[in-house]
Formats: structure tokens, sequence, C-alpha cells
């Protein structure tokens, strides 16, 4: 795996994500409460990012069709069972935030 330079802390708003185009992965990266969390950007239904979504502590929200993941596993939370999204290791130096892809 390779750490990259995605972002810097004051461009993920706490409650808030991004989505990234890194080495052409697409990757949504959260602020939760001051923690940074990054899993695959596109949710399993229907391929909207969820990027955008509601963010409840550790629960993001797919605005598309609400399909709730849990941001620090991958894990979806409701409608089938088994279903998980890719999450990257997220890691701060300073104010930079760098994923492993």
């Amino acid at each position: 795996m390779t750490r990259i330079k995605v972002a810097v802390k004051d461009e993920i708003i706490i409650g808030k994500g991004k989505e990234l185009n890194v080495n052409g992965i697409r990757i949504a990266l959260f602020n939760a409460n001051g923690k940074y969390y990054a899993v695959e950007a596109l949710c399993r239904h229907q391929d909207g990012s969820l990027a955008p979504g509601k963010v409840d502590g550790e629960i993001v929200e797919c605005p598309l069709h609400s399909w709730h993941y849990n941001i620090r596993t991958g894990e979806l939370l409701d409608y089938l069972g088994g279903v998980k999204l890719t999450t990257y290791d997220v890691d701060i130096k300073g104010n930079d935030i760098y994923v492993d892809v």
C-alpha cells in the first residue's frame, strides 16, 4: 500500500465528507467528530456517492436512497447482510491527511 496526501484537516468539516480521486480510486473521506475515515465512495445500491451523505457518529446515510454504512468498518447496516465497502487507513501528520491505497 502507498500512503498519499489527500487533504488538509480544514478541508473536511466535522460531520461532512468529501469525495476524492486517489490514483483512479473514488474514496469518500469523512470527519466524524474530529476523527477521519476513508471508505470507497460509491454506495453498493446504485453507485451514488456517499461523500455528500448525512454523517451521524460513525454512520453515513447515502443521499440517494438512505442506505446506512459504518464509515469505520465499511459495513452496510440495513437491507442486505454481508455487504461491506472497502476501507482505507487514514493517518494524520500535522494538518495533513494521508490515505493508504
